[in-house]
């Protein structure tokens, strides 16, 4: 019997990072169906804030959900951490394309925009999460060098720099206020969070 306890990136194997994958796959069908009910029963403001904090929940899942399963500590560590990113989105590809669109739970405006197809934006989907994971298990690898980092603590730090890069790109007027801003907010927020979490841990 298997623990499911976090493994060091030395003890992972396939069935480690394929279980996380499936988990944020998981987690993402739930977090989509969520967003799309609560856009049907919301109008206004108040659908803009309860969406914004979903797309900002679900962003510090993403990234750092891989990183729990696995303490990355080096270069392998973060690039198996964006593999289970990137197997989290093919789960949900596939959870979408069977279950999701059949039964119309939201508007495919990204498919007419692609002629019907929505292969032109579904592989940039899977690559930003990978990217999102990689980066998360970045800030944690950076962080842990020298004692254990508190996973949920960096995912905090990195959405509150989401929420403050997203305030700051609506204030500006490039992008209305809109839960969209806070989705550029939290991946913008993560790419600073590297840096920012070198300049931290020699603190």
């Amino acid at each position: 019997m298997t623990s499911a306890a976090p493994v060091t990136t030395t003890d992972a194997d396939w069935r480690v990072v394929v279980r996380a994958g499936v988990n944020v796959g998981a987690v993402t069908v739930v977090g989509v169906v969520v967003f799309a009910m609560l856009s049907r029963a919301m109008a206004g403001g108040l659908e803009t804030v309860v969406q914004s904090v979903l797309i900002l929940a679900g962003g510090a899942v993403f990234a750092y959900y891989p990183s729990v399963m696995l303490r990355p500590r080096d270069v392998d560590g973060i690039a198996t951490a964006a593999t289970i990113g990137l197997l989290g989105a093919l789960v949900f590809t596939v959870v979408d394309t069977i279950v999701l669109r059949p039964i119309n739970l939201y508007h495919w405006t990204w498919d007419a925009i692609g002629g019907g197809s929505g292969f032109w934006y579904i592989p940039v989907w899977w690559m930003g999460s990978a990217f999102l994971a990689w980066l998360g298990a970045w800030v944690v690898a950076k962080t842990s060098t020298e004692r254990e980092s508190s996973i949920p603590v960096l995912a905090g730090q990195s959405v509150a720099i989401g929420v403050v890069v997203g305030a700051i790109i609506m204030a500006t007027g490039i992008i209305p206020f809109h839960s969209s801003g806070f989705a550029l907010g939290i991946a913008l927020g993560l790419v600073l969070h590297v840096p920012l979490s070198g300049v931290m841990r020699k603190r």
